[in-house]
């Protein structure tokens, strides 16, 4: 139990920095990067989707209402 509360000096806590880590956080980097790449571009085809989605909806609104101009509404009184 001394032992996991003993003091370490500064010079002799420093941490290696061999292959195997640099190769590791290389490789980590390189994940993050990927998934920055990925959630960017989906998130662009997810606002092309809505741009679509709402000119669809517009057009078809349009559409009707068109249609609907050329059919005077009838005023049915009983």
């Amino acid at each position: 139990m001394v032992n996991l509360f003993s003091y370490v000096k500064y010079s002799e806590a420093s941490f290696p920095m061999t292959g195997q880590y640099t190769a590791l956080l290389l490789l980590t980097s390189v994940i993050w990067v990927l998934l920055w790449i990925g959630y960017r571009q989906n998130k662009i085809n997810d606002e092309i989707k809505k741009k679509e989605k709402e000119e669809r909806i517009n057009a078809k609104t349009e559409r009707r209402r068109k249609l609907e101009s050329l059919y005077p509404n009838r005023k049915t009184n009983f």
